[in-house]
């Protein structure tokens, strides 16, 4: 892969773990409540936050697949090397 490539395989691949903690943390019981304005009562939307996040988790590792056809789905080493 090139610089240009390697950089954006790890753009995709950082946001896609982004995207999927999110999940793990919703899936594991955290809850997303919000408030239409300033001073109205919150409203829980966790379903809806969840399916919207595993769509684009979704979306996240196909486009990952057509543009890395070649790299594995799941990365053998770490994004960072930490030296």
């Amino acid at each position: 892969m090139s610089e240009i490539s390697d950089s954006r395989y790890v753009q995709l691949t950082t946001q896609l773990r982004s995207v999927e903690g999110f999940c793990d943390f919703l899936t594991g019981g955290g809850i997303v409540r919000i408030a239409e304005n300033d001073g109205a009562a919150f409203i829980e939307v966790t379903a809806s936050m969840l399916a919207r996040q595993r769509h684009e988790a979704d979306v996240i590792r196909k486009r990952r697949r057509q543009l890395f056809p070649d790299s594995p789905d799941e990365e053998l080493q770490p994004l960072y090397n930490s030296h």
